[in-house]
């Protein structure tokens, strides 16, 4: 295991992540020991997650792909999320049931991306409260690549999900990126002709998972608008750097440092921004003295889970931030 991310570490909590639970014995074995997907060890760790109560219930309730119809992107509780959740544990589209999900996950298509069961906002009726049993599909800047970096992440890489990687880079030809133009945003969109961070972030997720397209300038396209709003210091569509962007949070629902910092260390190009760098130093600066990390913020529907505790260290939180740091420091 290299060392150098170790020793920003107050101690090592490698020992301890591997006596918690099983997602996360079974991504420290992969991630943080580099251990092979066959060795004994890893295949074990695999077979407790799969068994899981909790697993096995997350599924269930992914398999339920968009009952209803969303307008509010930031809810813990949208289909997409809890596949990504099951993705990051380390699930893959071999993995019993989860086939049958990406089935769904790629039935409904908008303009050759990946949609989302959704009603548009429109001009004139302001944010009037939506069908949730409106049968629109759409694909938006700030959820398609999204689904498309979770179907890369569960290994399936079929020539639909090709055609939207290809989709998304054409997207970010130019640092503007893609935006919806809603008629909430375009005011200022006008004003600052930059694209959305949010959107950048997720294209900057599938695009790290390519690797010819990881030092790209489609990647850095995409970062732009982060970059340009750490910059601009205000809050630029709706997306802000208060108290809740720098926060432990998960499952990655939305926009704040701990997501941030988990996609950006990935690119070579960003190691000397400052934007990372602030984010890495975050990290560090925020350990206890066992080298563990507490969640800062959560969400309800996940307070039975270990990144749910905010009064304990929390085994996933911390080797999210383990695995930060080791991809920025290698």
């Amino acid at each position: 295991m290299a060392t150098e991310w170790v020793s920003k570490l107050k101690a090592d909590p490698t020992e301890w992540l591997l006596q918690s639970n099983p997602w996360t014995t079974y991504r420290t074995r992969l991630d943080l020991f580099d251990e092979p997907k066959d060795s004994p060890r890893v295949v074990q760790a695999k077979n407790q997650l799969l068994q899981h109560k909790k697993i096995v219930q997350l599924i269930a309730e992914a398999s339920n792909w968009f009952p209803v119809s969303y307008t509010r992107h930031n809810d813990a509780k949208i289909s997409h999320y809890k596949l990504r959740m099951l993705a990051d544990f380390g699930l893959t589209v071999t993995d019993k049931n989860i086939h049958d999900i990406v089935i769904k996950a790629t039935t409904h298509v908008d303009n050759g991306l990946f949609s989302f069961r959704q009603e548009l906002p429109e001009k004139g009726k302001g944010f009037a409260k939506p069908n949730p049993m409106s049968n629109e599909w759409h694909a938006l800047p700030c959820d398609a690549p999204l689904i498309t970096s979770i179907l890369l992440s569960l290994g399936h890489k079929s020539d639909d999900v090709l055609q939207t990687i290809d989709i998304i880079k054409e997207k970010w030809s130019r640092a503007q990126g893609w935006f919806c133009h809603f008629f909430f945003v375009e005011s200022m969109f006008k004003k600052l002709q930059i694209g959305c961070p949010m959107t950048g972030l997720m294209a900057l997720e599938v695009f790290s998972q390519i690797p010819e397209l990881r030092e790209s300038v489609y990647a850095q396209n995409a970062y732009e608008p982060i970059r340009f709003h750490r910059d601009y210091g205000k809050s630029i569509y709706y997306f802000g750097r208060s108290k809740k962007f720098w926060t432990f949070k998960y499952p990655f629902v939305w926009y704040n440092a701990l997501y941030l910092a988990f996609v950006l260390s990935r690119f070579e190009f960003l190691k000397q921004e400052n934007l990372v760098k602030e984010l890495i130093h975050w990290i560090i600066d925020s350990q206890d003295e066992n080298g563990r990390f507490k969640p800062t913020s959560m969400f309800m529907i996940y307070k039975d889970w270990d990144f749910g505790n905010k009064k304990e260290p929390s085994p996933w939180m911390t080797y999210l931030c383990c695995r930060i740091l080791k991809a920025y420091f290698s």
